[in-house]
């Protein structure tokens, strides 16, 4: 099964979770942004005002994918004041009618909330229902075992 795995990370935890999926996977990976620094203290309270706004901003994939050529994609993404980044919505948003039929969303966060149902509701910006989600606690935890493990579980 031809994987692609998409990325946005503000602060590299997003990132290595999915260099670790796509390991495992044998999977194409690719970095989407809105082309804003989020970087430091500042780049985090700026995240956490755009996460409260209502209109999404453009993304762009490094690497242009064409979508059409892979059987699934796996959309990862950071959870930024309880709830999935708007970098990520956004991509979800512009790109959902485009993606493959099978498409997963992996969030990372350092809260002991697992952000499932919330996970869950992104499907109304893909228009349908995605096939499943991961939730990673970064904080004092192996989210690198965990993201293992759901690469396992989609090997079979």
């Amino acid at each position: 099964m031809k994987t692609l795995c998409l990325y946005y990370s503000r602060t590299n935890l997003t990132k290595s979770a999915m260099e670790e999926l796509a390991k495992i996977l044998d999977a194409d990976l690719m970095e989407y942004t809105d082309g804003k620094d989020r970087k430091g203290f500042w780049g985090y309270i700026g995240a956490c005002i755009d996460s409260m706004k209502k209109t999404l901003p453009k993304v762009t994939i490094q690497g242009s994918p064409d979508f059409g050529s892979y059987d699934r994609v796996l959309i990862g993404m950071p959870v930024w004041v309880e709830g999935p980044s708007i970098v990520g919505r956004a991509l979800i948003k512009q790109y959902g009618q485009a993606l493959p039929g099978d498409v997963y969303y992996v969030v990372t966060h350092m809260a002991e909330n697992d952000y499932l149902k919330k996970i869950k509701a992104m499907d109304s910006l893909l228009g349908r229902p995605s096939k499943g989600q991961v939730s990673l606690r970064t904080k004092d935890n192996d989210y690198l075992g965990e993201i293992r493990a759901f690469g396992n579980e989609l090997m079979r």
